[in-house]
């Protein structure tokens, strides 16, 4: 009788690894949702954010080196020299939105924030409200937090914009642009009353001009 059981549950079993087998056969993975994001360095020595497809779709193709930033999509590749050239390559013409092309000629956004987190560090969670307004109190968090500035520093074409996106108050931009414009004269002084140290000046300097060279102030 227990050999008979035995038997008997090996049976199904078997029966059950079938069902199972033929169940999962008929599942398309293709299908499962599996859009994320990544970075990428490109050629150009800036970091670009562009989704990543679910594979072995029919109408996508693999990216080739030469060919390596995929339009939305994912039906088409295209070579960076063609990022921000002024013509349209993606269907949609992603390659030349503004957002994008503004970010291209900008510090990649985790070192801006990187930068921003490391004044915070050395000064205190309310050191940046002496640059971005009250609103910047409590390590950014009414503005949506470090990371929120730091794509907000990549993405804004202008400080105005960079103030709409945030929005700043009038008075908080027109004192941010009063920095930018001491700093793009030559004005340490006015880094130093804010309470930039002597051993950060360098680095606030430089990353502040980098922002007044790719048109912040225009």
């Amino acid at each position: 009788m227990g050999k008979s059981t035995s038997s008997l549950c090996h049976g199904l079993g078997l029966l059950l690894l079938v069902l199972l087998a033929a169940s999962a056969s008929a599942i398309d993975i293709n299908r499962l949702p599996g859009l994320r994001h990544y970075t990428k360095r490109s050629a150009y020595g800036y970091d670009y954010r562009q989704p990543e497809y679910p594979r072995n779709r029919p109408d996508e193709r693999e990216c080739k080196a030469y060919e390596p930033f995929r339009c939305p999509g994912g039906e088409m590749c295209i070579s960076i020299q063609y990022l921000c050239d002024g013509a349209p390559d993606c269907p949609d013409g992603y390659d030349e939105n503004p957002q994008l092309c503004t970010a291209a000629k900008r510090p990649p956004v985790e070192e801006t924030a990187s930068f921003l987190q490391s004044l915070l560090a050395s000064h205190g969670p309310n050191y940046l409200e002496k640059l971005f307004g009250s609103k910047a109190r409590n390590a950014l968090k009414a503005l949506g937090g470090v990371e929120q500035v730091a794509v907000a520093l990549s993405e804004s074409q202008t400080i105005d914009d960079f103030g709409d996106s945030l929005h700043l108050l009038r008075s908080d931009v027109e004192h941010l642009r009063s920095v930018f414009m001491a700093v793009e004269n030559g004005d340490i002084g006015m880094l130093k009353s804010l309470g930039i140290k002597d051993s950060e000046l360098g680095d606030v300097k430089f990353f502040l001009e980098k922002l007044v060279n790719t048109g912040f102030l225009d």
